[in-house]
């Protein structure tokens, strides 16, 4: 049994559901545009920090030319690899903004309701014992909530809280 099977994987979306979104023309259309951006953009980037590294070590006397002071070319082009990782993580923001995120989350709410819809006709084949069972289940908040009535119950020495010194008035 695969985790996407299994009771209480947390999703709720079975396996037959997630390759057919994999494969549907939206989602090859998301992955396209990712791809369309992601690729040239990282080779533009690796190419321009393979030049800065060659140039770094095979071109001695250009990148040691002084523009200001003491600022030379390498340190001015060694500044640029930061300000162009800003720069491209900025527009990939922009860009996945744009045109990814919504695509994205089309495809998220179909495979949710495909998922609910898939749920609410479970519950309505499901013999009444299983339905209430289910409805009296407890949920974590409702554990919090017993945990912290019973602690404000607790005497000061049980709870979490420092008792303070008769004398001093310090905390022990």
């Amino acid at each position: 049994m695969s985790t996407t099977d299994q009771v209480g994987s947390g999703s709720g979306i079975d396996a037959e559901t997630w390759a057919a979104a994999q494969s549907s023309p939206e989602f090859t259309a998301l992955r396209r545009k990712l791809r369309n951006f992601v690729f040239p953009v990282s080779a533009l980037f690796l190419a321009w920090y393979l030049v800065y590294v060659l140039l770094a070590d095979y071109a001695h006397g250009f990148m040691s030319i002084k523009l200001v002071g003491n600022i030379n070319i390498g340190l001015v082009l060694g500044l640029l690899q930061f300000v162009s990782t800003f720069a491209i993580t900025t527009w990939y923001v922009r860009y996945a903004n744009r045109n990814l995120d919504p695509v994205a989350e089309g495809i998220r709410e179909s495979l949710e309701s495909g998922a609910e819809a898939k749920t609410s006709e479970k519950d309505a084949d499901a013999p009444e014992s299983e339905k209430g069972d289910a409805e009296k289940a407890e949920t974590p908040e409702d554990d919090a909530e017993k945990g912290d009535s019973e602690k404000d119950d607790a005497p000061a020495e049980e709870k979490d809280e420092p008792a303070a010194d008769a004398e001093g008035g310090q905390q022990k």
